[in-house]
């Protein structure tokens, strides 16, 4: 991992490593994460990753999730089940008790893994009842529940809408939003969470021309592969051929993605950031090739 000192560098890299069939390095690299990041309560050390305090717990759903993959799913569900809002169904994305659909998604989707039913039921609810508050898809996708207000444009910037009328949106909102509900319909049996996700996914349409080729779309991708798993539909399927051929246009020679612009215009560290997006894409697409659309 070079130089990289900061959690950002590691935390999707053991699942990247463990869906592109790597098992023996992706438990080298989680056993390293944990030993330098796990503090005793539970919680991972975030010092030095800028974004950590707004989304607190998203770097432990990925380590949470290769956990649960190695057999080895209590030493980081516990934390998490900690931030989980069981009024809501919703996950504490920050200080303040944000809920948000990214950090939700992602969470509920490793809280299943590990055996958490209560907690995914709760966050299968919580997405319905974010998708029925929309007023206006057509519009965008509104991703932010904040306390005491509910729903919330904030102001009007990727961190709380995905802009339907702009380019270069937070795609992945529709995507691991529908990636949960796919796998929470095949646990659960229920096809109600099937719809729900193809609801999500099929909002995209409303977006810009650059929405499936993108790399702010890479979870599309995923979570069209999942429901495509449960439905057969050809329409969930288009969504995986163009979100992986989106993603392969941008690969670069080396077989890394490059970060520049993804999720802010000038990232901290290059090479932290192309390390995430690369184990990131790498996992995401290990999962669509299971669905036999890679």
């Amino acid at each position: 991992m070079g130089n990289a000192s900061a959690l950002d560098a590691y935390y999707k890299v053991p699942c990247g490593l463990l869906f592109t069939g790597h098992r023996a390095e992706a438990e080298r690299v989680y056993d390293y994460s944990i030993g330098r990041f796990l503090q005793p309560d539970g919680d991972l050390d975030g010092t030095g990753v800028g974004w950590y305090d707004r989304f607190r717990i998203y770097p432990h759903t990925w380590l949470t999730w290769a956990a649960t993959e190695l057999g080895r799913p209590d030493e980081l569900s516990r934390f998490l089940v900690s931030r989980w809002n069981p009024e809501t169904g919703g996950f504490r994305a920050d200080a303040e008790g944000t809920e948000e659909i990214m950090t939700t998604s992602m969470a509920g989707l490793a809280c299943l893994r590990a055996g958490h039913a209560e907690v995914a039921a709760g966050v299968a609810r919580w997405l319905e009842r974010m998708m029925q508050a929309q007023p206006d898809l057509s519009r965008g996708l509104i991703h932010v529940w904040k306390p005491g207000v509910g729903l919330t444009e904030g102001d009007g910037s990727v961190w709380y809408i995905v802009n339907a009328k702009e380019l270069r949106q937070w795609y992945f909102q529709y995507g691991i939003s529908a990636a949960f509900l796919a796998d929470y319909a095949r646990r659960s049996g229920e096809q109600r969470w099937v719809e729900l996700a193809r609801e999500y996914l099929h909002a995209s349409a409303h977006c810009r021309e650059d929405v499936y080729r993108t790399p702010q779309s890479g979870k599309i991708g995923w979570g069209a592969a999942w429901t495509y798993g449960l439905t057969q539909r050809i329409e969930d399927a288009a969504l995986v051929d163009a979100v992986v051929d989106g993603l392969c246009a941008l690969q670069c020679g080396d077989g890394s993605w490059n970060p520049e612009g993804i999720y802010e215009a000038e990232p901290k560290s290059e090479a932290t950031a192309r390390l995430d997006v690369t184990a990131e894409f790498a996992a995401l697409l290990g999962q669509m090739q299971e669905m036999g659309r890679v």
